[in-house]
């Protein structure tokens, strides 16, 4: 394959993400803007100041980010859902694909993979946050605004929505193009590390945050192994939702009985990243030869 054509299903991946992003910016514009109107007018009717509007108007708009999750993951899926059976080829369903993608093995490793990397992460954030808690006032800001744990719009966009659509934006569709750009090369497992590294930054720049970027590009990988080893955005789906449902809905239960201490963070989460490498490790190297489709199940 030509340099040039690298190049261009390299683009055709980063294509993927400005769409997504477009799809963001499209819903939240197409909710936000009529509801700014309407509470606009509501305050302007009591004889209020143009400050006062807008003050009113930006303490309610914590009540529809809710509102505005789910649209975005439903016209994700609208837009995805084609893009991924047309535009990479649709999967071959079999029951030899189903009964690989839910074995028992397979389910357990997904649930370890997801846990160790929850701890992992989270662990390491509240030693960060312990140390530089400056350096996380945005992200837990952007955690409260948008009401996951306690607004249930929030919560299903986070647990169920957000896992069904990003792996198909990402496992799925940009995996496929990145993996485009790298076929030929000679190394299977550079091939898959090359792309599998592209869609992972590709996940983190889509969250649009520093923090959320950094910590979503290692799950993007683990993500990437799983939907590589099994041939199915299925695995990474499940784990994605795990991952997200822990932190989302029971964070309480998951993290209330670590001690808070520098120490314990670092075990802990220690030892959940260590268990998610030796999970991968003794489950096998990515399958080689899938470039027909990474998405078969």
């Amino acid at each position: 394959m030509t340099g040039i054509k690298r190049v261009g299903w390299i683009a055709m991946s980063v294509v993927v993400l400005l769409a997504a992003l477009c799809v963001q910016v499209v819903c939240t514009i197409v909710v936000v803007f009529p509801y700014a109107m309407m509470e606009g007018f509501k305050a302007a009717s009591t004889g209020r100041g143009q400050q006062e509007i807008m003050d009113s108007v930006m303490s309610g708009m914590g009540d529809i980010v809710g509102i505005i999750l789910v649209v975005v993951g439903v016209l994700l899926l609208v837009v995805f859902i084609p893009w991924f059976y047309f535009g990479c080829g649709r999967p071959k369903i079999s029951q030899e694909s189903a009964k690989r993608v839910f074995a028992p093995r397979t389910l357990i490793v997904v649930v370890i993979i997801a846990a160790g990397l929850n701890y992992g992460i989270n662990c390491l954030l509240q030693i960060v946050y312990t140390l530089v808690p400056q350096a996380l006032e945005s992200y837990q800001e952007l955690m409260e605004t948008a009401g996951l744990g306690v607004n249930g719009w929030a919560n299903a966009a986070a647990v169920i929505l957000a896992p069904l659509g990003e792996e198909l934006i990402f496992r799925g569709v940009a995996f496929h193009y990145a993996r485009r750009a790298v076929s030929g090369m000679g190394n299977a497992k550079v091939e898959f590390w090359i792309a599998n590294i592209v869609q992972a930054l590709l996940f983190g720049i889509y969250h649009m945050n520093l923090v959320q970027g950094i910590y979503a590009f290692f799950i993007g990988l683990a993500l990437g192994y799983l939907c590589q080893r099994y041939c199915s955005v299925i695995p990474g789906m499940l784990a994605h939702l795990v991952f997200n449902g822990m932190s989302t809905l029971f964070d309480g239960v998951m993290y209330a009985w670590i001690p808070e201490s520098l120490v314990w963070y670092g075990v802990i989460g220690g030892v959940g990243i260590a268990l998610v490498l030796a999970v991968i490790i003794l489950n096998g190297s990515p399958t080689a030869g899938n470039e027909q489709n990474i998405a078969q199940s």
